[in-house]
This record gives C-alpha cells, structure tokens and sequence, in this order.
C-alpha cells in the first residue's frame, strides 16, 4: 500500500510538471528539468519486490515505470519516440513491455529492418516473453530470412520447450514452405517427446478419424 502511494504521487507530481512545461516561457530548461525528474523517478522506485518467506527470490514489475515511460512519450515529438524509446532500452534491458513497445514503433514507421535486429536482440535479453519470439520470426519470414527462421526457433524451443502455439506456429511454417512430409511428421514425434500434445491445435484427432472413415 505504501509504494502504491509512492507512486501514485510521483505520476501526479509528473503530470504537475509537464502541465508547467506547456505554460512556459523557456520551454526548453523546463522539459530538461522534467526529463531529469522521470530519470529520478525511474531509478528510485524499485522494479524489484520480495517474494513473502524467501531471502534469495523476488519478483519483477516494470508496470509502473512503464506507465511513467509511455507518459514521457506522449510529450515528446513522435519523431524522437524511437530515439526515446531506445535510451529507455537501454536503461532496462529487461522490460518486455518496453521492448515490445519499441519494436511497434519500428513496425509504424516501417523500419522493418531495424525491427528485426532489434527484436533478434531482445531474444537474448528477455528469453521468456512468448510476443518477442514470435515477432523476431515473423520479421525474418516477411524479409524471407528462411535459414535464421530455423535458427530461431531453434533458440526459441530451447527457453520454451513447452509452448505449443510455437510448435504450430512451426509446423505452420515448415509446412507453408512445401516441407517433406517425413520432416513434419519428425516434427511432430519432437514435439510429443518433450509432452506437447497440438491435437487441439491442429486438429488433428478430427483429421484421423476422418482417415479411418476412409
């Protein structure tokens, strides 16, 4: 309840600020100081939090520094938004909401290259989140980058080995390209190996029984 507190009252203080920034006469010294004081606001409020009866775990929550994040955003020019974004990156490596936040803007300004790289390198940082995956496959499939599409997933399966949406999305995508039907079908025994069934996903209880019908 106290961080809450914390927090709800640095926003309000930053809102304060910025609604002062707008009034100014020296726009410039204004929003420097403004933009210093989201730096001490970020650094001061922690993204770390205990787990109750562990010395050793906690857990993370970049909830609040993103919402300070997105709200210096909307008061800068959209054409420093990527620039901005990318310090921020820079600060917190780790945040998948800010990650996935900078890749959009890459997406709407059609920087589909930059995209790519930038999401390829969010794969070694922040190895878990399920939307940064798939958004560095699908970047590589839309500049047909095949070979690292292997790679990937690859990598991919490796910190997720039990996401069946990725082993569709593979099989999907092997299938897409005219793969072997054995290559699929090795596919699929991998797969049930490591105890993923995609029976629901891809029908494939109904596909059989429509063989055996036959």
């Amino acid at each position: 309840m106290q961080q809450e507190m914390v927090q709800i009252i640095w926003m309000d203080y930053l809102v304060f600020i910025n609604s002062k920034v707008v009034g100014s006469n020296n726009k410039v010294q204004e929003f420097k100081l403004f933009s210093d004081l989201v730096n001490r606001c970020l650094v001061t409020v922690p993204t770390r939090y205990p787990i109750p009866f562990s010395t050793a775990d906690y857990w993370t929550n970049y909830e609040f520094h993103n919402k300070v994040i997105f709200f210096y955003l909307s008061c800068v020019p959209k054409s420093q938004h990527s620039k901005t974004l990318e310090q921020f990156c820079s600060i917190m490596p780790t945040n998948p909401g800010l990650a996935l936040r900078l890749l959009q803007q890459y997406w709407e300004e059609g920087t589909v290259q930059i995209l790519k790289l930038q999401a390829k390198m969010f794969t070694y940082n922040i190895t878990t989140c399920l939307a940064i995956w798939k958004i560095a496959i699908s970047a590589e499939c839309f500049l047909k980058g095949q070979r690292e599409v292997h790679h990937l997933y690859q990598r991919a399966f490796q910190k997720l080995p039990l996401c069946a949406t990725l082993w569709k999305d593979q099989l999907l995508f092997e299938a897409s390209g005219g793969g072997k039907t054995d290559n699929l079908r090795k596919l699929v025994s991998k797969c049930q190996e490591v105890g993923v069934s995609l029976d629901e996903l891809l029908n494939l209880n109904t596909y059989r029984t429509e063989n055996k019908n036959h």
